[in-house]
């Protein structure tokens, strides 16, 4: 059965709470003040936070594969705790603001600002139990500001001028308890391709894309106005059950879109990527018992997610997609003595890592992709 064709079951989303030109506005009222003293020491990270702090780490390496991943587990861990009305804490905030660092370097920038706008109005809303003690000013006020700065460039970015000088406000009121926070900028390819702009580049099918009217009630479905603060991951565009069906979806759209439009086409492979990893990492059935079925597509998307990066002078990025790729080529390795077109995919790929690993001076990786792609090429 066609992907393009079956009727999928959708997330009923939460309705969003920031609608208007200005959705800080509500949080007014004080702001974030100068510690009265100065704490020694970096925060110490709870079991939570380990991982997003790993996904800022590989952020800042480059490796936006894996901090998207990372990012992802992270947060929806963070959001596993709190009933659908219940309000957010203030080291929710916090990991709102490094959810959103992450995605505003590599992921959608709806889903960026989304986490960012969270994060600001909860430490708002918070403010008091900020402003109690030294220690948690040293500890929220650079997520504060980070979260702040991120929200102003990317609603200026896209034309949202009110709301983002209410984010710059804000940021600067409290940058002077918390100097020189700084964050990665997004790679330019990236930057501005939402979704929902990369669905609308989808080109019209030619035998493996998806028809518009398709299209158009998918995207409708998976994404949402980026100040309605409704979505903040990739995970949350569908039910945990559709998710695989998404994965494929996303993984089409990108292998008919990056040749002509790479940011698009980009843009789709890493969500497709995010949601694929989210499945693997849960352990869920269809990823379990069915990698032979949905395996090649994942690593297929990732070989030209990887390709493209190196084109455009992404290289750490296209290395880390490379190591993801090794990771479903060898899960693929026992479904390679049956199946014809396995054993392609994992030819294309295990042909493209020897590549990349030998331009970039890592010899003993490619040796070793090399002999793997021997094995193969001896099953027929």
């Amino acid at each position: 059965m066609g992907i393009y064709t079956s009727v999928v079951r959708w997330q009923k989303r939460r309705e969003g709470s920031g609608r208007g030109d200005d959705p800080f506005a509500s949080a007014r009222g004080g702001g974030l003040t100068e510690p009265e003293g100065t704490g020694t020491g970096p925060p110490r990270a709870s079991g939570l936070d380990q991982r997003l702090d790993e996904a800022v780490e590989q952020c800042h390496a480059g490796q936006g594969g894996s901090a998207l991943v990372s990012a992802e587990n992270g947060i929806l861990a963070h959001l596993d705790r709190f009933a659908d009305d219940e309000p957010f804490t203030i080291d929710m905030a916090r990991a709102l603001s490094r959810h959103a660092e992450v995605l505003h370097r590599f992921g959608d920038p709806d889903l960026a600002v989304a986490a960012a706008d969270l994060a600001l109005r909860t430490f708002m809303n918070r403010r008091d139990e900020i402003n109690r003690t030294a220690n948690a000013k040293r500890i929220h006020v650079p997520a504060f500001v980070r979260a702040g700065l991120i929200a102003a460039d990317i609603h200026e970015r896209f034309g949202r001028h009110s709301i983002a000088a209410s984010a710059k406000r804000l940021a600067m009121e409290a940058a002077p308890a918390s100097p020189g926070v700084e964050f990665e900028r997004p790679v330019p390819l990236l930057a501005d391709m939402t979704v929902a702009l990369a669905l609308d580049r989808v080109p019209p099918p030619a035998g493996t894309g998806p028809a518009p009217a398709v299209l158009g009630e998918i995207k409708s479905s998976v994404t949402a106005p980026a100040t309605d603060c409704s979505l903040i991951a990739s995970s949350q565009r569908c039910m945990d059950e559709d998710a695989m069906v998404i994965a494929e979806i996303f993984a089409k759209c990108a292998e008919v879109t990056l040749e002509d439009d790479p940011a698009a086409g980009l843009r789709l492979g890493l969500e497709s990527h995010v949601v694929y990893a989210r499945q693997s990492e849960r352990q869920t059935p269809e990823m379990r018992y069915n990698m032979g079925e949905h395996g090649p597509t994942w690593a297929r998307t990732l070989v030209l997610c990887s390709q493209t990066c190196e084109r455009h002078q992404l290289r750490d990025l296209a290395l880390d997609l490379a190591s993801w790729m090794g990771g479903v080529v060898n899960a693929l390795v026992p479904f390679a003595f049956i199946d014809d077109e396995v054993r392609s995919v994992m030819r294309t790929c295990l042909t493209w890592h020897v590549e990349l690993l030998t331009e970039a001076g890592e010899s003993q990786g490619a040796a070793e992709a090399a002999q793997v792609l021997q094995t193969i090429e001896g099953l027929g």
